[in-house]
């Protein structure tokens, strides 16, 4: 009987660090779907890590093809963490590039590779060199 109070105890211990990172997944997933940006166009429901990569499959142009005659020439992906918004006919194009240019070029560059970081731009050069 004790061996298996044991058993159980050491259940309890491993609950918490299954279910924190689940609530706040869950948190986190409830606080983006209600934050202020303005809504984006349809598209396919995203899975929750993933995003919208699964859907597209072996030959990307002809599930791209088949969502916009689903959804419609504007659409809007999700890839990853990111969000894709696909203008998929020339006059949904033209209207992306031309009248709202000034909207999508002030996006966010994310800081992927920080190079004004001292460490990073010598790592390019060689030791030797760095030395002269």
């Amino acid at each position: 009987m004790a061996h298996f109070s044991v058993m159980v105890g050491d259940y309890y211990l491993l609950l918490p660090i299954f279910l924190l990172p689940l609530l706040y997944f869950i948190s986190k997933q409830l606080k983006s779907s209600t934050s202020g940006r303005p809504p984006l166009p349809p598209g396919p429901v995203p899975w929750p890590i993933l995003g919208n990569i699964p859907h597209m499959g072996k030959m990307p142009h002809a599930t791209l093809s088949n969502l916009a005659q689903t959804y419609g020439p504007l659409m809007c992906l999700k890839l990853g963490t990111q969000y894709l918004v696909v203008g998929s006919s020339p006059a949904t194009a033209i209207e992306l590039m031309k009248t709202h240019d000034r909207t999508f070029s002030a996006r966010y560059v994310p800081k992927v590779v920080p190079a004004d970081q001292e460490e990073l731009n010598y790592s390019l050069i060689g030791w030797k060199r760095r030395m002269q």
